[in-house]
Parts: C-alpha cells; structure tokens; sequence
C-alpha cells in the first residue's frame, strides 16, 4: 500500500490541481474519520479508505467529466498502484454507476456500483464536498435530483448508502 505522501505526490505528478488535491486530501479526512467508527461493526482497512479517496480523483488530471473514474483507474494500474484503490477510483462517481447509465453516460458497459465496505465510504464521503465546503446529506440529495433528475435510478442508491452508513457519518 502506498502511504499518504506518496499519493499526493503521484496526484502532483499526473498533474492535478492543488484544487483537485485539496479536495482529495479533506474528502480523505472524512473517510478515514467514517471508517473509524465503522470498522466497529466491520473488518475493513482504514489504510486503503484513506488512500483510496485521496486516488480517487486523480483521474481529473485528464478529465473533469463522469469518465474521470475510469481514467483515474486506469492511470492507477498503469502505475502498478493496488487494484483494490483502482476500483475504488473506478466506483465513486456519484452513488456509483450501474451498466445500464453506463452506456447512457458513454462508459465502457459495466457497472462501476461500489461493493466493499471501503468503496462504499469512498463513494458517499465523496458527495458531501463541494467547492472544498462540506455540505448536508440534504443538500447532496436536491444537488444529484437537480442534477439527473427527480426518478433516476441514482438517488435510490444514494439513499441506500446513506441508509447504509449513516450511523457513521
């Protein structure tokens, strides 16, 4: 497992902004700060949430759209980075992608939905940053319905991992 230093140093390296990096590192905060009270009711690794989220938009090097997960994967196999941060990059965006939106976003056709304990608090911790503020679950809701729309298929996932991890948050 690479350590802190070292993934913030690899975010520099793709080129990502001290705005992207800024975001990782206070997103990485409130996933380790989630895991730790999770790892109460669950065998998970701290090191790889913490990790994981500060990888998990290296992708933005190259992309600020939905595709920066798949591009961030890639560039983390590409650099021999754990497979299991690769999925958790591949996995965040939004409350995860299923294969059906997947083509309707232009995705390789699979689903990119978080399954570990890990890509889970990575995917959620994610959504409650925006512009480096964090923000309600109640704001994160009304921004994804404005976003994609009252019935997508999205907000029932976001719901079911907040559901999920609520206790936690």
């Amino acid at each position: 497992m690479i350590s802190k230093d070292e993934a913030i140093l690899l975010l520099r390296a793709e080129g990502c902004s001290e705005k992207v990096i800024k975001h990782c590192i206070n997103v990485s905060r409130y996933a380790r700060e989630i895991a730790q009270k999770a790892s109460k009711d669950f065998e998970l690794d701290l090191d790889l949430a913490e990790i994981g989220e500060l990888l998990h938009d290296i992708g933005r090097s190259k992309t600020n759209g939905i595709h920066h997960g798949v591009v961030g994967a890639d560039i983390l196999r590409n650099r021999d980075v754990d497979e299991k941060i690769a999925l958790i990059c591949e996995r965040h965006i939004g409350s995860g992608v299923d294969k059906k939106d997947a083509k309707t976003f232009g995705l390789p056709p699979r689903n990119y939905i978080p399954e570990t304990i890990e890509e889970k608090i990575v995917c959620h911790a994610d959504n409650f940053f925006i512009n480096g503020e964090k923000i309600t679950f109640e704001k994160v809701f009304e921004r994804f319905k404005l976003e994609l729309g009252e019935g997508h298929s999205s907000l029932q996932r976001l719901l079911s991992l907040q559901n999920y991890l609520k206790k936690y948050l």
